[in-house]
Parts: structure tokens; C-alpha cells; sequence
């Protein structure tokens, strides 16, 4: 009997790959522009922080970590000048984690970058002869996904911001 020795290569570790190389470029465009102290380890933050800030508990959630590794992180943060900790005015007992100015600064000059990035990768999606829009595809998929397990129960882990047409996008 012969054993199939060739690696199964799912989905999911190509959209991995794309994420990683992505995430690559975009610290390297950002250390090219003068932002110092980029990892990966800070996208969990930048990418689920909310404009007026978020409880660590939540970044957690939407990152997919434990509470204690995000508070680890965003202790991290706070030292090199990215995020602020401030009182949940909703609830006093809590704290809000939001971004200071450098913060600010810094997801202001990254989303730039990354409309480039993915402006790249959608060409190379196009060129491999797929005529559609990857993002709005990925979107539409999650919020598939979504809508089908609303009635489990489970909470959501999905978080994709407001709905945001390409068309939307590309004008900013």
C-alpha cells in the first residue's frame, strides 16, 4: 500500500502565507518611514483597537488571545508610546486602552501603506486570471459564516468593522 508523502497545502495556510507577507511588508515600509519599534506582535492591538479605545478583554476577544497575553502586550505598548490607559467613562470601574498621538500617528501612516499592499495583492489575484475583488469576497464569506451560526449560541469571532464597499474604500 502506498503512502501519499506530498503535503497537504489547505486554504488556510495560503491565507496565512499571504497574511505573513503581507504583515512583512508593511513593517518594512513602515521602519523605511521612519517607525521605529514595528513587529507583528503589535497587529493584534492596531488592528482591533476602536477609534475611542477598548477594554482589554475585548482586544483579547477579537485577537483571539488570552486576556493575559493581550495585557501583556499592551503594557509593552504603553512603554514604547503607542497606547494610553484611560477610565471607561461608561463604567468607572474599567479601563479603556486607546491610542495616543504617536498611536494615532502610526495607524494613520500604516493604513496607507496597507491600501497599497492590498492594491498589490488584489493585481496579483487579477493577473492569475480571477476577475474579482479578493477582500470583498473574504467579507462576504465571513459574514456568511456568521449569519449561519447566529443561532448556536456561540459568540461571534469575527470582527470586521462596518460594512465597506471597495468602492468606498479605494476613494480614500
Amino acid at each position: 500500500m502506498a503512502v501519499d508523502s506530498a503535503r497537504t497545502v489547505t486554504m488556510s495556510v495560503l491565507l496565512r502565507q499571504m497574511a505573513r507577507l503581507m504583515t512583512d511588508e508593511l513593517i518594512e515600509r513602515m521602519t523605511a518611514a521612519g517607525f521605529d519599534h514595528q513587529s507583528a506582535t503589535h497587529h493584534p492591538v492596531f488592528e482591533n483597537i476602536d477609534p475611542g479605545g477598548t477594554r482589554v478583554t475585548v482586544l483579547a476577544a477579537r485577537a483571539g488571545m488570552t486576556h493575559q497575553s493581550m495585557g501583556e502586550l499592551v503594557r509593552s505598548m504603553e512603554r514604547l508610546g503607542y497606547l494610553e490607559s484611560r477610565v471607561d467613562p461608561s463604567d468607572g470601574r474599567a479601563r479603556l486602552v486607546a491610542l495616543t498621538s504617536t498611536g494615532r500617528n502610526t495607524v494613520r501612516h500604516a493604513i496607507g501603506e496597507i491600501a497599497d499592499i492590498e492594491r498589490v495583492w488584489l493585481d496579483r489575484v487579477r493577473g492569475a486570471g480571477f476577475d474579482v475583488d479578493l477582500r470583498d469576497a473574504v467579507v462576504a464569506a465571513l459574514r456568511a459564516y456568521e449569519s449561519e451560526h447566529v443561532d448556536s449560541g456561540a459568540r461571534s469571532q469575527i470582527h470586521l468593522g462596518p460594512a465597506e464597499p471597495s468602492a468606498e474604500r479605494s476613494t480614500r
